[in-house]
């Protein structure tokens, strides 16, 4: 080796200062690394929220609509030729309860574990009857899950619409 060629070489430094950081982190250095899972998880967060919603506002569109509008708020003109068609307006269920969004009781009514007389005249559908035979095939549990799971998108797709 030429002499020039050895001072390129990089070397240990002993100096106190460079003994003080060897193995350690520098300061604010997992700080880029803390923001990027923190945007990876707030997306993963909107992507599970988006698909809840696209999946209850697409059993609306499939099951409710028909009856409550495509906007939730009832008043559906081939409807009103139907004997015993009560229009709801599903956009002022928060303010009918004082502010707050009635979750249960639009759960159950959805369920068909809870039948609301003032709801409606006659029989709304019993989705959640309707959900369980179409998820039937995955299994009891798994079934079971996927119709609460649906029922559940639903409720927030309901939800989403309300109006003050």
């Amino acid at each position: 080796m030429i002499r020039s060629e050895l001072r390129l070489i990089p070397t240990k430094s002993t100096s106190p200062a460079a003994r003080s950081t060897r193995g350690r982190r520098r300061p604010g250095a997992s700080r880029p690394l803390a923001v990027a899972c923190a945007i990876f998880l707030s997306a993963v967060g909107l992507a599970t929220s988006a698909v809840a919603e696209s999946a209850g506002e697409k059993d609306y569109k499939t099951y409710c609509a028909r009856c409550h509008g495509a906007d939730g708020k009832g008043q559906v003109a081939a409807m009103a030729r139907v004997p015993g068609y009560m229009s709801v307006d599903l956009t002022r269920l928060s303010a009918r309860h004082g502010g707050k969004f009635p979750r249960q009781e639009v759960y159950d009514a959805i369920s068909g574990q809870e039948r609301f007389p003032a709801h409606f005249v006659g029989d709304m559908p019993v989705w959640g009857a309707v959900f369980r035979e179409q998820e039937k095939e995955k299994g009891t549990a798994a079934s079971e899950a996927a119709v609460r799971r649906r029922i559940s998108a639903l409720v927030e797709y309901v939800e989403s619409l309300q109006q003050n």
